[in-house]
């Protein structure tokens, strides 16, 4: 019973985890609820788009007809603001955000007209990165790997702070799942998106590379320990806060990023 609590409770962890790195990261959608005085019930706008998908928008859902506009610009290129019109049909005010090429970004704005006058929606610009499409053969086993990686690590970490010894297959398979989730699959996934498999140290400033690079650091000594049979819990416990602070960092935070001016794709900033 008590193995089922901690799997039970490892695994909501996990979850926890998870969901704050998606709902905190850059990449994850601008979503807001009614607005006062416009129809609007719902709306979504993107940050994360594959290059030439037809699903890049940035939309409301309104229960009466509505008229908007979309102002947009490349990121860091000091190009003017254009201004488009939004499409209304049933019931969904849309603009589809104009394709770039994989690591470019758009910086757009969105306004609707009121009876008061004119209102933005966006509160400020919102940043769209695009990306080349990720095979599913790749990205799942990346996705599922590095859950696993996760879910190992806090199961582990429980396991030591009840006192009990590691179950020694644990470790190594933790540390199996970072290598191929991290290591193998992650480089494809990051090359079929921009182009280059490794950012990080010691060829560029990639945040998501150069961490899974120092959770295998932090994990190294602890599958020492185990491997070895010596006194294990402080090299565990080392792995795991390491392991938990990286997570609690928003995934894709500092990642690529096309330089119009150069035409290269830069890291870190």
């Amino acid at each position: 019973m008590k193995k089922v609590l901690l799997w039970a409770l490892s695994l909501l962890i996990t979850a926890s985890f998870a969901v704050y790195q998606r709902a905190t990261g850059p990449t994850y959608p601008v979503k807001g609820g009614r607005v006062e005085g416009t129809g609007i019930y719902n709306y979504r706008f993107m940050r994360s788009c594959d290059t030439g998908s037809p699903h890049c928008l940035a939309q409301a859902f309104s229960s009466k007809p509505l008229e908007g506009r979309v102002e947009w610009r490349r990121y860091k290129t000091g190009d003017p603001f254009k201004s488009e019109p939004m499409t209304y049909r049933n019931e969904r005010l849309f603009f589809y955000l104009p394709s770039q090429p994989p690591a470019g970004k758009l910086e757009y704005r969105v306004f609707v007209k009121t009876e008061a006058g004119e209102k933005e929606l966006s509160a400020g610009p919102v940043r769209v990165r695009f990306k080349g499409a990720v095979p599913g053969w790749i990205l799942t086993p990346h996705i599922v790997l590095m859950f696993l990686f996760m879910l190992f690590s806090v199961r582990i970490f429980l396991t030591a702070a009840f006192g009990a010894p590691p179950v020694r297959h644990s470790v190594p398979a933790t540390f199996i799942f970072l290598l191929l989730g991290g290591f193998v699959f992650g480089p494809a996934t990051q090359y079929y998106a921009f182009g280059a498999a490794w950012t990080g140290f010691p060829f560029g400033y990639d945040l998501t590379d150069n961490k899974t690079l120092l959770m295998l650091l932090a994990w190294l000594p602890a599958l020492w320990a185990v491997l070895k049979e010596r006194p294990a819990r402080l090299w565990l416990n080392l792995a795991f806060a390491v392991t938990a602070a990286v997570y609690l960092v928003p995934h894709s935070l500092f990642g690529s990023e096309l330089d119009y001016k150069k035409g290269e794709v830069v890291t870190g900033k």
